[in-house]
Formats: structure tokens, sequence, C-alpha cells
């Protein structure tokens, strides 16, 4: 899904929001005012100024979009989400400072050269507060194998992960994304095992992996509203799924397992 398809969407939601609003509103079952939906503007704004780079003033428009919304929405007060955010936002700076100390001992890039030596003990965890985030979304998606070894966790609530430069070496690999894009080339890959797997869990969104046409891979995908692209095969719509594997999967030394689920945007699978 395109930056600008997914303002489209957004866009378009807001729209049935207001036409349905001025339904129920006409047919006096509710008081509507459509002059309500103007903090949706700051949130859009926001949200678009934050994809490109600009992370002050869009997280400053976000926020003051999230702010009006919740006043005029759900009659909170404006002061009592200003104490909230503040305690909020002391608990996640120092919960951060904690969790960086840790992982200056056992990080390790997931685009680091082959020559560098691997830590075999990595195993860094995603967030409690995101994996519980995410499971309140109810994404469902098919149990993924048990990872084995050395395993990598990328997570991020906003922002792309990219990994299409330099090699890399994959043995399991886990990324977690709430709005961005992920983009995974793996003939850039130096498989470390005879099975390695890639679990992708995002919000919004898209998913776009590179595959060798002579890597054999299984591939699991599932999207509740967008797009699935698989190896040249399309779906569209509402909670899209498909599962697919190459002929020579099961004999193959290496190979590849990937699990990708999303809740809104487009997943492709492509050879190169």
């Amino acid at each position: 899904m395109k930056l600008s398809r997914l303002h489209t969407m957004l866009v378009g939601i807001v729209i049935m929001i207001a036409g349905v609003g001025l339904f129920l509103d006409g047919i006096n079952l509710i008081e509507f005012d459509i002059w309500q939906l103007w903090p949706v503007i700051l949130l859009y704004f926001g949200l678009r100024e934050w994809s490109k780079g600009a992370r002050i003033i869009g997280g400053i428009l976000t926020g003051l979009g999230t702010l009006f919304l919740l006043h005029l929405w759900f009659d909170v007060q404006i002061n009592d989400v200003f104490y909230l955010i503040v305690s909020m936002g002391l608990l996640y700076f120092g919960f951060q400072m904690i969790r960086s100390r840790k992982g200056k001992e056992t990080q390790r890039p997931v685009g680091q050269p082959v020559s560098a030596p691997a830590d075999p003990h990595l195993d860094e965890s995603v967030t409690k507060a995101e994996e519980a985030a995410y499971e309140t979304m109810k994404l469902r998606m098919d149990p993924a194998p048990r990872m084995g070894g050395t395993k990598n966790t990328r997570s991020a609530l906003i922002g792309d992960f990219h990994l299409t430069s330099g090699r890399f070496e994959l043995s399991n690999m886990h990324v977690w994304h709430g709005i961005g894009n992920v983009v995974i080339d793996l003939s850039r890959a130096v498989i470390q095992e005879e099975e390695a797997q890639i679990s992708i869990k995002g919000w919004v969104g898209d998913i776009t992996i590179y595959v060798p046409v002579d890597l054999p891979v299984s591939v699991g995908a599932e999207v509740m509203v967008g797009d699935l692209g698989i190896f040249g095969h399309h779906q569209g719509g509402l909670n899209r799924c498909v599962s697919m594997r190459s002929d020579s999967y099961d004999s193959a030394s290496q190979k590849v397992a990937l699990n990708i689920s999303l809740l809104i945007g487009d997943i492709e699978v492509k050879y190169i």
C-alpha cells in the first residue's frame, strides 16, 4: 500500500464515519455534528509529517488531534489527558533507559556484516507493552514453528524497517511494527541454519519480501484489509490468507519459512 493510498484509505474511513453519523442524526438516533470531526485533520497531517521524517511537527499535530478528539467525542478534559500523558511518558522513558542499558550488552544490528562475530546468546524480546497492544487488535495468525537458536527481534511503533543493503546473517528473525513498511531482500542473506524462519507482524503498512529464484521458501501470509501478492498470485479484499511452499522445500538443505500477518496494508512476496 503506497503512502498516498494509505492516506486515501484514512480519508475514506473518515468520510464513512461522517456519513453514518449524519444518517443516524437524521433519523434522531444520535446527535451528530460534522464539525466535531475537525481534529481528524490534525491527526492526518500529523501522521503524514511523521512518515516524512518530521517527527517533531508530526508528533505535535498528532498529539493535539488526539487531545481534541478525546475532548469533543468522549468529554475527556484536556488537563486530565495531559497529566496522563506526562505520567505515561515518564514511565516510558524510564523503561527505555533500563532497556537500553541491557541492550548495549546483547544487541547486534540485523545488518551486521558476515565477518563480524555473532553473539550466540542474543535473545532480545519485543516489549511487553507492544505485544499486548498487538494482541488487542485480534490480528490472527497461524502458529509459527518454534524458533531455535539465535533470534533477532526488531520492533517499532512507527517507522520503516529495510533490510536491503549489505550482507547479513539469517537464522531466525521476528519483526513487529505498528505503522510503517517492512522490506527484506533475502538475496542479501547468509542462511545460518537448515531452516531459517522469519515472522513479521504489523498493524498498518506494506510488507515486501524479495526471494532469490533458487531459494526454497514456505510462505504463510494473512491480511485483514488489503492485498496479497505471493509469487504472482494476487488476492484482495477482507480477511485474505495464503499458504504456499516451493516444490523442493522439504528436501532442501537450506530454506526459509515466512510467516506474515498484517492488519491493514499490502503483503507482497516475489522472486528476483
